[in-house]
């Protein structure tokens, strides 16, 4: 689900005015839009939107992300982050799909991943047929023979 076009904000479930701060585990399932200060943690199902005038300081965990204000801490977005060109985050980012508008600030790492690592290990071994060596010996160097 990309969500690169601008989102309507009657169409969010909630939202986090300019005048609320708060301080706290926020969990929904749905869309929310921070416009005020948060500060602890936040689980969503769904879509989580940083708004421009939005501080928050959080680990986040979410399906989406599209940050407009500052983020200080982790996220971990199962489909995609969006760092808009006026964001600023400071933290690191797990994400399969992510894209950062020219004028973001993003100090921290980003780490990519589309599946669990067995799965691909588990694919990685399918793909390597057994008729690749052409002997014990050289099977055994490359770590594929067992005894």
């Amino acid at each position: 689900m990309q969500h690169t076009q601008e989102v309507d904000e009657s169409q969010i479930t909630t939202v986090i005015a300019e005048d609320l701060e708060i301080k706290g585990t926020v969990k929904f399932k749905s869309s929310l839009m921070i416009k005020g200060v948060l500060e602890g943690e936040i689980f969503s199902e769904g879509l989580l939107i940083i708004g421009p005038t939005a501080k928050v300081t959080a680990t986040i965990t979410t399906k989406n992300l599209i940050s407009h204000g500052e983020v200080t801490g982790n996220v971990t977005a199962s489909e995609q982050v969006i760092l808009k060109s006026t964001s600023v985050h400071q933290g690191d980012i797990t994400t399969p799909n992510i894209t950062i508008e020219s004028g973001a600030l993003f100090n921290g790492a980003c780490i990519m991943r589309r599946e669990p690592k067995k799965e691909m290990e588990q694919r990685t071994l399918e793909k390597t047929p057994e008729s690749e060596y052409s002997s014990d010996e050289e099977k055994e160097e490359y770590g594929e023979y067992s005894s």
